[in-house]
């Protein structure tokens, strides 16, 4: 079959889809464009990461429909160490698609809307229209089929002043490979309100080959306040390419925590546009990798406004063959004067056949400006090892206290206790 009929027959099974879920016509249209898109555009390309190489067809229109006992003690064994165990906040947990699991949504506070971004745009047709303003599909091929086949994710509205203290937990949860995930979340933060949202992505260890394309879109009303933490735990088979961005108003604030510690293909790209005079952005990420997983992490911090700020961090941990890289970009554009963008990488290769690239990148096009960063790749530190060693403490501990020393700066961000103590966990785990 030629690619153009293959991209028609896909484009003719999605839109039965889309009309069998009655989304409005708008959405259908939107949708449409995009699946045309797909045919034209390239697939996407890094300068450390062949995704071509990977299976980008492990992917189908809509997800299973199959629901059984077994199905949801499959999701509730791999989130269950993920889950807040006290109870508090809100909770929505997604498997394959479907939500099956939610808590606090009917104490929200009056005007605070978190429900699934299809149910959303069902009920505001209006929302189409801020879809994909962010992070455009037209970027790549990848991009163009997420905004075509998304069926997943969540729509997270906070109204001008109001704070809300409790973080917001959504959990994404695949247990079956080969349909694809396809997750959309959008973010409105009006202007002086404050909140906390956490993403948490997890998949069955033995997943068969999966594809998954995911997009945050987030938008920050003036002297706004929010934290969106993400941690990410996704096994060897899966191919994860997200696309994670901010657009950022006069005086408010956009703080990403990542904690990236899956053995699967990740190409992940997050940031912010600070668009508000006075705007700022930080980016606290860390990388575990083993085995042989890849991690390309990309912080994209782009000033268009003036006295606008940045600040991204990274720490990450490469064993056995794992390959990272992480590459910080602060881009200043003309008229952003008085902006003041930071970069610090620090990577860390525990075995000699791990990889790990930190690439700094300042691209500054004003001159009243400040710009610095610092980037770091080696080995871990044979003298703070002899130290802990020469007081009695074994190899593998020292090496243990001294990537736990390194790491814990980030690690703290993260803003829920149960996610922060799983992911110490997983990274127990694999320090053994």
């Amino acid at each position: 079959m030629s690619e153009v009929m293959a991209v028609s027959a896909l484009a003719a099974e999605a839109d039965a889809v889309f009309r069998a879920r009655h989304e409005p016509e708008s959405m259908v249209a939107l949708r449409s464009r995009a699946l045309a898109r797909y045919e034209e555009l390239p697939v996407p390309q890094y300068e450390k990461s062949d995704i071509s190489r990977r299976n980008l067809t492990a992917f189908a229109t809509h997800s299973d429909e199959r629901a059984s006992a077994g199905t949801t003690q499959d999701w509730q064994t791999i989130a269950g160490p993920y889950l807040d165990e006290n109870g508090a906040g809100v909770l929505l947990v997604f498997a394959d698609g479907k939500l099956v699991s939610e808590r606090g949504i009917g104490a929200l506070p009056d005007g605070i809307v978190v429900e699934a971004l299809l149910d959303a745009v069902g009920k505001r047709s209006a929302l189409v229209e801020k879809l994909h303003t962010v992070v455009p599909f037209d970027e790549d091929k990848l991009l163009a089929l997420h905004a075509g086949l998304w069926r997943d994710g969540v729509y997270v509205s906070i109204p001008r002043g109001v704070t809300f203290e409790t973080p917001i937990q959504i959990v994404h949860v695949v247990t079956r490979g080969g349909a694809g995930s396809f997750i959309h979340n959008l973010y409105e933060a009006g202007e002086g309100s404050s909140a906390t949202i956490l993403e948490t992505y997890l998949a069955a260890p033995d997943l068969a080959d999966h594809l998954h394309v995911g997009v945050t879109e987030a938008f920050i009303g003036q002297g706004a306040r929010i934290k969106v933490g993400v941690v990410s735990d996704l096994p060897r088979r899966m191919t994860s390419v997200v696309v994670r961005r901010a657009l950022v108003g006069r005086d408010a604030a956009m703080d990403w925590i990542v904690g990236e510690v899956g053995d699967g293909y990740t190409v992940s790209e997050i940031g912010s546009r600070l668009v508000g005079q006075g705007s700022t952005s930080t980016c606290h990420a860390v990388v575990l990798g083993s085995g042989r997983a890849h991690a390309d992490l990309t912080a994209r911090m782009v000033h268009e406004a003036k006295f606008s700020e940045s600040d991204t961090t990274a720490r990450g941990v490469m064993q056995g063959h794992a390959f990272g890289v992480y590459r910080g970009i602060t881009h200043i554009l003309k008229g952003a004067s008085g902006s003041n963008g930071q970069q610090a990488e620090k990577l860390l290769m525990m075995s000699p056949e791990s990889r790990a690239d930190a690439i700094p990148m300042l691209l500054i096009d004003e001159n009243d400006v400040k710009c610095g960063h610092a980037a770091s790749v080696g080995q871990i530190n044979e003298e703070q090892l002899f130290y802990l060693m020469s007081r009695g403490i074994s190899e593998a501990a020292a090496k243990k206290m001294v990537v736990w020393g390194f790491l814990d700066p980030v690690l703290a961000q993260l803003p829920v206790d149960s996610v922060r103590g799983a992911v110490e966990r997983v990274l127990e785990r694999k320090m053994k």
